[in-house]
Formats: structure tokens, C-alpha cells, sequence
């Protein structure tokens, strides 16, 4: 190839695409959490879980709770979420090659960002401390990930006049469709929590699929999913 076709930014998402393995613990945490105090079958807990994970975390776990009945524990069980570092005894952990992408990335002069609804008191969040500065984070504050108002906002802060050179990898298919509509690139990352059934109705929404970041190298690499600059 005789130039370089990747995308100038790009925005990782944190459950399921940094980490590969934490939206599959954080729907066990959940659905543990949510039978604490009432019964509810997981496949009810999952259905909930991926509509809801690309919402600001505490405004749509308020109408799960509320509608379950169960909202006088939804700040406990909130606190209990977000201070997960391991589900079971199995540890939230970066996905395999994490380091070397970010690595090969930056040095061809690609900007990272972390793109997640997670913050500071996320506990987390601390498995990227020496991988991204404070400045890589994008701050989604009360914002969905969902609504494509959100990605062109940030463009908007960014002074970015050319959409198509930014690039969303995610697990989930509702944010792929935001960021599709506001004329980001995108990419799937596979995982264990959407299933095939999920993500077809999102097909033309999204420019890429891989499970794994040595697969995500490979399409950066190729340009398939970033136009020239």
C-alpha cells in the first residue's frame, strides 16, 4: 500500500474491546446484584444489560431498579459495580496485545482515546494507568453513547471537520450505529455478551468485525475501515 489509510483518531471503548472479558463480568455482576433482592432469569438480566450499556450508567440502572422494584438498593449496588476489579475470582483484564496496538498505533501517529462510560471512581479504570494520560479519556459526563448528538459534539470540541477520520471500536451495536450515523468509522469487536442475532439488524452500521486487537492492527493496517487523510 503506498500510503498510510488509517483513521488520525481513535476511540476505544473500555468493557469489551480494552478489556475483552469485562462486559461478560460486569453482566454477571449485575445480574448477581439485581437477584440480591428479587428474582430475575439472566436472559432477562443480558436483554437489559446490552440495551442498556451504552446509556450514562447511573440514569438507566435507575429505571431498571425502579421498574423491578428494587430502587432503595440501587445506589449499594452501583458502588458495587463500580468498584469491580474481579467478578467470581476472575480478574477484569486488558485484552491480549493491548500494549503492542497502542504501541504500533502512536507510532504511526495515531491518536488514542478512550471511549467509555466509566470514570474516575471506576475502579477499573486503573488497569490503564501507564497505557493512556488523563487527557486520552474523553469525558462522556451524562451523555449516551447511543445518541449520535454525542459523537458530534465531541468533533464539534475537537474543531474536526472531517468525521471520516475518526474511528469507534466497540462491543456494542447501538453505539457503532451512533458514531455511523455522525460519519465516524467503525468497528465491531467481538465478545461474548452480543451475539450474532444482536448485531445483524446493525449490519450497515458498522465498517469492520474482529476479535481481537491483532485483528484490529490488521484493519487499521489494510485501511478498511479509515479513509485517507
Amino acid at each position: 500500500m503506498d500510503r498510510d489509510t488509517r483513521a488520525h483518531t481513535v476511540l476505544l471503548d473500555f468493557d469489551g474491546v480494552l478489556s475483552l472479558n469485562a462486559s461478560s463480568l460486569l453482566l454477571r455482576a449485575l445480574h448477581e446484584g439485581i437477584n440480591r433482592h428479587t428474582d430475575l432469569p439472566h436472559a432477562a438480566t443480558a436483554a437489559q444489560f446490552k440495551a442498556i450499556s451504552t446509556f450514562p450508567q447511573r440514569d438507566s440502572l435507575r429505571v431498571l431498579f425502579a421498574g423491578l422494584g428494587i430502587e432503595q438498593h440501587l445506589a449499594a449496588e452501583i458502588a458495587a459495580l463500580r468498584s469491580l476489579t474481579s467478578v467470581a475470582g476472575i480478574p477484569l483484564t486488558l485484552g491480549q496485545g493491548v500494549e503492542e496496538f497502542c504501541a504500533e498505533q502512536r507510532a504511526h501517529g495515531v491518536r488514542l482515546r478512550v471511549f467509555s462510560t466509566m470514570d474516575r471512581t471506576t475502579a477499573r479504570r486503573a488497569l490503564l494507568d501507564g497505557l493512556f494520560e488523563e487527557r486520552d479519556f474523553v469525558s462522556l459526563d451524562h451523555a449516551s453513547k447511543a445518541d449520535p448528538d454525542t459523537y458530534t459534539a465531541l468533533l464539534a470540541a475537537e474543531h474536526e471537520a472531517h468525521p471520516e477520520r475518526w474511528l469507534l471500536v466497540d462491543d456494542s451495536p447501538l453505539a457503532l450505529r451512533a458514531a455511523k450515523i455522525a460519519g465516524l468509522r467503525t468497528v465491531l469487536m467481538r465478545g461474548e455478551v452480543f451475539t450474532d442475532a444482536d448485531v445483524a439488524p446493525f449490519g450497515s452500521y458498522i465498517d469492520a468485525r474482529v476479535a481481537s486487537f491483532a485483528e484490529l492492527g490488521d484493519v487499521l493496517r489494510s485501511g478498511r475501515a479509515a479513509l485517507p487523510a
